[in-house]
């Protein structure tokens, strides 16, 4: 009887080592060389370069205005929440090993999608040398290893980077409310508002949903109420100005002026009157137009 329980506990001992050591194995998933295939796509409001990972997912790597790379997994069939992958850069299977990775990033996990946006410009420089990239995932159940196949991507790299370079300077978030700040009794523009003023008009070339552009002119309550209106005017004629000088129609500008009459802060501190003195820029589109823009380019905008 006792020899019996012994047999017994030794193999449940054997059975688990075993299984232990399956679940330790991540389970591998790659294109095979011969049905890799990068992809290409993009415009002045995004560049995106794809790879399709046969039976798990899709990897990509996207460029938009004013944002940093981001990395991404996109799986079919996985779904993890507050959980983190490891990203890397290896050196192909045909090329020299290193001990350590290349390069390495951290996905964060929403729902089937994980991202990052950090340390990934190295992730396209490895698509120009040939490397792989490779995102280990542990979940509850099983670990897996996602393989790039590092075939013909130099060619999607460099349509990639001339992309980049071709990028609006600003997204639509950024630019369809903006607030430029004047120094006290001013009206001058400064190198933050000519870069953001630029931006827009890049912008409204770019998109023909954009049909108005509504300027207003603001002061804070310091001194003379009516040099304060005269002065809410003068800023936001300053701005109009400089729009129509860049190339933006007249006839999309409607400009106004409030002196002191709707501020956004009290002014009774330094902080508050900083917050008043300013301009609103408001980007207006039609909505047909819009929908139509905004559909072209929601692929370059998703992440």
């Amino acid at each position: 009887m006792k020899l019996s329980v012994y047999i017994l506990i030794c193999l449940i001992f054997i059975c688990t080592n075993i299984t232990n050591n399956a679940l330790a194995v991540p389970v591998s998933y790659q294109t095979p060389f011969e049905k890799a295939h990068w992809q290409f796509s993009g415009d002045q409001f995004g560049c995106e370069i794809t790879h399709r990972v046969q039976s798990f997912g899709t990897l990509q790597l996207s460029a938009a205005p004013g944002e940093p790379l981001a990395l991404s997994l996109q799986a079919d069939w996985l779904s993890l929440n507050n959980t983190q992958s490891q990203a890397w850069v290896v050196p192909a299977s045909w090329q020299e090993k290193t001990q350590h990775p290349l390069a390495e990033t951290s996905l964060n996990w929403f729902g089937s999608k994980a991202i990052s946006q950090k340390s990934t410009a190295a992730f396209l420089e490895a698509l120009e040398q040939g490397h792989t990239w490779q995102v280990a995932i542990t979940s509850p159940d099983s670990q897996y290893l996602i393989n790039a196949s590092p075939v013909s991507t130099r060619s999607v790299a460099n349509q990639f980077r001339l992309c980049r370079q071709q990028l609006l300077p600003k997204p639509f978030t950024y630019l369809r409310r903006l607030e430029l700040k004047f120094a006290p009794n001013s009206s001058l523009l400064n190198a933050s508002h000519e870069q953001d003023l630029y931006a827009v008009y890049r912008y409204i070339q770019a998109d023909p949903s954009i049909v108005e552009v509504l300027v207003d002119g603001h002061a804070d309550a310091s001194g003379d109420h009516l040099a304060n209106l005269v002065l809410s005017k003068e800023r936001s004629d300053e701005v109009v100005s400089r729009l129509i000088e860049l190339g933006v129609s007249a006839k999309m500008i409607q400009t106004r002026h409030h002196g002191t009459r709707t501020p956004v802060a009290s002014n009774n501190s330094t902080e508050g009157r900083e917050l008043n003195r300013r301009v609103t820029l408001r980007l207006v589109k039609t909505v047909q137009n819009a929908t139509k823009t905004s559909a072209s380019r929601a692929k370059n905008e998703s992440f």
